[in-house]
C-alpha cells in the first residue's frame, strides 16, 4: 500500500522490515510483493506562513523563497520515476508541483489528478487570522467556530480520498514499485499519519494500521513541512471493492511510515 509523507528527497522504496521499539530499520531481501511508494508532500513557503496566518482553504501564492524551494524539490525528484500524481487544487500546491511536472513530462496527463478532498481543513471565518486563534496541539480547538469544518469530518474526508487513491493504484502494482506523488498540506499529512497509527487526537477512526521507522517523527500539525514517505507492503492484499478501499477490512499493519517530519521538531520524544 502507498505511503503518505511530507517534503524531501524521495528514494526508491524497497521491501522493508521495521521495528520502531528497538530503533532497528533493516532492509532485508525478503521476497514480498513490491510495495507501492507514495510521497506525500506539502507546499513551499507563502507569506501567510511567514506571518503565522491561518490558511485553511485560503488560496495563497508562494513567496520567491517558496518558488525556490519548489525548484529544489523538483531537482531532488528529477531522477525519481513517478507513475501518477494526485494533488490539492489550491494555488500554493499547484505552484509547488509545476517544476516537478516539468521535469517529468512522461507522466500521462490522465494520471495527474486534482482532488479538492486533498485540501486542508476549512477554517471558515478564522482563515486569515493569527495562529493564536487555535491551539496547535489540539486539532479540535476550532470546532464550532463559524464556517469551520469539524476536525473529525476533515479526517473522514481525507481518509476517504486516500482510500480512493489506494484503491486506484494498488491493483496497478506489478513486479516493480509504483511511485505515486500526493501533493497535499501539512495538516493533512500529520492527520493521516496519526490516523493510521491511531494515536492521540486521531484514535478511534480505525485500529492501528501503520508501523513507523526511525526516520519518522511525529510533529505538530503545521510542522509537516518535509517530504514524507509511506510504504504499503503487499498492496495486492488490500481489500478493494468497487473502486474503494474497505478500511474496516484492512488486516494487520500494512502501512510503513518511513519518513515524517524533522527530529528537531518532534513532539513524541
Amino acid at each position: 500500500m502507498p505511503s503518505l509523507a511530507p517534503c524531501s528527497a524521495v528514494d526508491r522504496l524497497l521491501p522493508s522490515s521495521i521495528d520502531r521499539d528497538t530503533t532497528r530499520y533493516n532492509r532485508e531481501d525478503k521476497k514480498i510483493s513490491s510495495p507501492n511508494s507514495v510521497a506525500i508532500w506539502v507546499t513551499s513557503e507563502t507569506q501567510d506562513n511567514i506571518d503565522l496566518i491561518l490558511q485553511g482553504w485560503r488560496d495563497t501564492s508562494l513567496t520567491p523563497a517558496g518558488h525556490a524551494d519548489a525548484q529544489i524539490v523538483a531537482q531532488k525528484l528529477s531522477s525519481q520515476h513517478i507513475d501518477a500524481v494526485y494533488h490539492s487544487p489550491l494555488i500554493r500546491i499547484t505552484q509547488t508541483l509545476a517544476p516537478v511536472l516539468e521535469t517529468h513530462p512522461s507522466i500521462p496527463k490522465d494520471r495527474i489528478t486534482p482532488d479538492p478532498d486533498l485540501r486542508g481543513q476549512c477554517l471558515g471565518t478564522m482563515e486569515g487570522g493569527s495562529y493564536d486563534l487555535v491551539d496547535m496541539s489540539n486539532p479540535r480547538s476550532a470546532d464550532g467556530k463559524q464556517g469551520v469544518e469539524r476536525f473529525d469530518d476533515f479526517v473522514g474526508r481525507l481518509k476517504g480520498c486516500m482510500g480512493r487513491i489506494l484503491a486506484q493504484e494498488a491493483p496497478l502494482v506489478s513486479s516493480t514499485d509504483r511511485v505515486v506523488l500526493v501533493a497535499t498540506h501539512g495538516v493533512g499529512i500529520t492527520s493521516i499519519f496519526k490516523t493510521l497509527e491511531s494515536s492521540t487526537n486521531c484514535a478511534g477512526f480505525n485500529p492501528p494500521l501503520a508501523k513507523r521507522g526511525p526516520d519518522a517523527w511525529e510533529v505538530r500539525y503545521p510542522d509537516s513541512d518535509e517530504i514524507a514517505r509511506l510504504v504499503v507492503e503487499r498492496p495486492a492484499e488490500l481489500p478493494v471493492k468497487d473502486g474503494v478501499l474497505e478500511w474496516e477490512a484492512v488486516q494487520g499493519k500494512p502501512f510503513v511510515i518511513e519518513r515524517w517530519g524533522k527530529w528537531e521538531k518532534r513532539v513524541d520524544g
